[in-house]
């Protein structure tokens, strides 16, 4: 059982773990660089718990660039590695001993990922790692702040803004991790999605991202654990499930049909959030549909963790070498959990 000590978030034992002499504590950071956001996770972690320092973003256009053109460019390369620069002072200030970066959906899919990450890299001093789908998958499962109960299905979900990531765990078996290139900014993109939105808006959104999630192996049963920044905005918009993390099936249908008819401003005013953030909502409640619908889950929570806090685990764990042991850490961690 995960439990809260010392004023940081308690993993389980690590028992006779084949890497725990690799384990030390210390101050980790992480940056991760996304479509929507560029990230930064600054947290004291003995591999087992955690204490964040600094958490915080700052927005990005890569998804959109690479949607529209194909490739990221020298000029936001650069401005990315900017970030990464200012970011390393940070940590550094805080207290890490570096930082570790690490890349997601439009660093897989620009055409000059090559000449992005050496420009990132000469501008920060910080040669970013891309995560395989399945990587970053494994990353958000480990990051899993809150209890979950091991021993039912458990399908973990991270919609960003140009990819989910689905990870399938039952008891007894090996995680199953499913990439799809399709995050809430890339669905609104596909569709044209207006804004105040039309009449037929809300029902292609909902198809398109059905048609989307198509191949996910359909389960029976289970709890759907979402994370990332769509997931923890809507318990903005219902504010009852702050305590629980559970949202309810007709309280996600209501909020659907809410924003179907009304503009990305009048959402953000109302809930408190950017209107930028407020217009990716409708694709991210209907990415969630979608995969209640396909894994037959019949509980929705959301979890406050993700990659950043998964690869602050497997750095006080693994160091270096973590992309190598990313299994057994998921492993162990669920065996914990159990």
């Amino acid at each position: 059982m995960r439990a809260r000590i010392g004023g940081m978030v308690k993993r389980g034992a690590r028992g006779g773990s084949r890497i725990a002499a690799a384990t030390r504590v210390g101050v980790f950071a992480a940056a991760d660089i996304g479509s929507n956001s560029i990230h930064l996770l600054v947290a004291v972690s003995d591999g087992v718990r955690q204490e964040t320092i600094l958490d915080e973003s700052l927005p990005s256009e890569l998804g959109r660039l690479v949607e529209r053109h194909g490739e990221i460019g020298s000029r936001a390369a650069r401005e990315v590695g900017a970030v990464i620069r200012g970011y390393a002072d940070r940590a550094q200030r805080l207290g890490a001993m570096q930082l570790s970066v690490v890349g997601t959906e439009p660093l897989r899919r620009a055409s000059d990922r090559k000449e992005a990450l050496r420009s990132i890299a000469d501008a920060s001093g910080q040669a970013p790692s891309v995560l395989s789908h399945e990587e970053e998958g494994l990353l958000t499962v480990l990051g899993l702040l809150h209890g979950h109960d091991h021993s039912r299905r458990l399908i973990v979900a991270d919609i960003g803004g140009g990819s989910t990531e689905v990870v399938l765990l039952h008891p007894d078996q090996d995680p199953r991790t499913f990439g799809i290139s399709i995050g809430s900014a890339r669905l609104l993109a596909r569709i044209d999605y207006a804004d105040p939105p039309r009449p037929r808006d809300w029902h292609e959104l909902r198809r398109a991202a059905q048609v989307a999630l198509a191949d996910i192996p359909r389960q029976r049963r289970g709890r759907l654990v979402l994370v990332g920044g769509i997931a923890t905005r809507l318990l903005k918009l219902v504010p009852s499930t702050v305590l629980t993390r559970e949202i309810l099936r007709e309280d996600l249908a209501a909020m659907g049909e809410q924003m179907a008819h009304t503009q990305a401003k009048e959402i953000a005013e109302r809930h408190g959030i950017s209107p930028r953030r407020a217009r990716l909502l409708p694709a991210g409640i209907a990415i969630i549909e979608a995969l209640l619908h396909q894994t037959g889950a019949d509980e929705l929570v959301v979890d406050h963790g993700g990659i950043r806090e998964g690869l602050i685990i497997a750095l006080a764990r693994c160091g270096s070498s973590w992309r190598g042991h990313l299994t057994e850490l998921v492993g162990e961690s669920r065996r914990a959990g159990a």
